[in-house]
């Protein structure tokens, strides 16, 4: 039995393992079926599947068959493949128009563990943006996420808030000081750690959104905040859906550090 403890609160609402489990699983059914979509020829090893077949992977089945296929198609790749889709999403963002000096809206989700360190889990962060297969066993619908540590630029596509279709996103490295006041507003000083980016679409110019995470370590593990920031126009969908997508990132980051059963 592990010793690990932990629970995801979502706007005051618990989401328990049993629900982002089931989560997981749906949204790597729904990827599978969004790459076959795109002309993608989903395979479990040798064997190409159709749609019918996607819906009879079991749980386990669908994580390692979603991971394998998307690691086929990372970058450039799947850039081309969802040319049409990006496209789509770019302008959706465009026309959104998100500005820090503006309202905004938040998806806000809460972390608390006992049983891993925040040095361990921190670790485990860093390990899912410089390798790929860690990256997308984090989340069903991460394509790709990759990080240039020499200028801070982290890079990734997935559909913001399980809604819409993918995104292509450039990642800004900020510290929170460069945010604007109202972000800098929800600073916590009880809590030292922070990680925080500013969002663009390919090309640095259109803002798309920020997030702004904080940690604190606890006597047995850490403490975490995460929130991201959207132009005042976006769906509630998306910024309840993201919150959703947050708890399955940072979850699906803890059961990478080996320590739960």
């Amino acid at each position: 039995m592990s010793d690990v403890q932990y629970s995801f609160t979502l706007n005051g609402e618990e989401w328990s393992k049993v629900q982002l489990d089931r989560l997981e699983y749906e949204r790597n059914l729904h990827i599978l079926h969004s790459m076959k979509r795109h002309g993608i020829d989903v395979k479990d090893g040798e064997r190409s599947l159709s749609d019918d077949d996607i819906d009879y992977l079991t749980a386990n089945k669908a994580w390692d068959v979603s991971i394998d296929n998307r690691l086929q198609y990372t970058g450039e790749k799947i850039i081309k493949i969802y040319e049409e889709s990006l496209h789509k999403s770019d302008k959706f963002w465009e026309k959104l128009a998100f500005s820090q000096d503006k309202p905004m809206k938040v998806s806000r989700t809460e972390m608390k563990v006992s049983g891993v360190n925040l040095q361990e889990y921190m670790g485990m962060m860093r390990s899912m943006q410089t390798d790929d297969r860690v990256g997308l066993a984090a989340h069903p619908e991460h394509f790709v996420c990759s990080v240039t540590w020499d200028d801070g630029q982290l890079v990734g596509i997935e559909p913001f808030g399980m809604y819409g279709t993918p995104t292509l996103v450039e990642v800004n490295v900020v510290k929170d000081d460069q945010l604007g006041e109202a972000i800098k507003a929800d600073k916590d000083p009880e809590y030292p750690i922070s990680m925080a980016g500013e969002t663009f679409l390919t090309g640095g110019k259109v803002a798309v959104n920020v997030p702004f995470h904080q940690f604190k370590p606890t006597s047995d593990g850490f403490e975490a905040k995460m929130a991201v920031y959207w132009p005042e126009n976006t769906p509630d969908e998306i910024v309840d859906g993201h919150s959703l997508h947050l708890a399955m990132e940072f979850y699906g980051g803890l059961k990478l550090t080996g320590k739960l059963d």
